[in-house]
């Protein structure tokens, strides 16, 4: 997970102004354009002077170091979906996805987002995770075919937590991703392994950019 200085605020480039995501807060939010136009040189490694440095710090996107540059979240470009190879057909993981995706929602009723996601990182992941594109796939599926039941529409995060949550506990390499567009704002969420969108639906997927990575 890139952040900026502080540790729970992340941001990303998108049509060339920076967004940013509070998690905390859960928020997104952008600068006003001349202060944006200051903030973009300094993640890019300009020097820039005390009074600048210290107006981003108290719009809260900057630390007390004005020589510790954000990076801006990035990730490969997703290129496949693996949901189009067909609807999952072992009914336990179907019954996986439907039970994730109304775990999720509950929480995402009664927890802050900041805190869901922190509990999904909270246990220790494997030093390396396989990329198990066929385990993979199975679970594409499967939420595909979890749309049959529950919909799908507007329900893009708590399908992401659920299946980013399946594909972890089964050590498989997926990232859950938070992205951004902008004219209009939207957000987006899925998850992704690699160059392949698992859940998320890939024609949506590419007009987000992401602005907050977890694996």
């Amino acid at each position: 997970m890139s952040l900026s200085s502080h540790a729970n605020i992340s941001w990303c480039l998108c049509a060339s102004q920076a967004v940013f995501l509070d998690l905390e807060r859960d928020r997104y939010f952008c600068l006003p354009e001349p202060l944006d136009a200051i903030f973009q040189r300094w993640a890019a490694g300009e020097a820039i002077d005390r009074d600048a440095h210290a107006a981003l710090v108290d719009a809260g996107v900057a630390g007390a170091d004005p020589k510790q540059f954000p990076q801006a979240v990035s990730f490969p470009v997703a290129t496949r979906d693996l949901a189009l190879a067909g609807p999952g057909r072992a009914a336990w993981i179907s019954a996986q996805a439907i039970f994730g995706q109304l775990r999720a929602k509950h929480w995402l009723r009664r927890r802050p987002l900041a805190k869901i996601l922190r509990g999904l990182l909270t246990p220790a992941a494997p030093a390396a995770r396989s990329p198990g594109e066929a385990s993979l796939q199975a679970i594409a599926g499967a939420f595909a075919t979890s749309a049959m039941i529950l919909p799908a529409a507007d329900q893009c995060l708590p399908r992401a937590i659920a299946a980013a949550r399946l594909c972890w506990h089964r050590g498989l390499d997926a990232a859950l991703i938070l992205g951004v567009r902008l004219h209009p704002f939207a957000a987006h969420s899925w998850v992704q392994s690699g160059d392949a969108v698992v859940v998320g639906d890939l024609e949506q997927v590419r007009l987000y950019n992401p602005i907050l990575v977890l694996r």
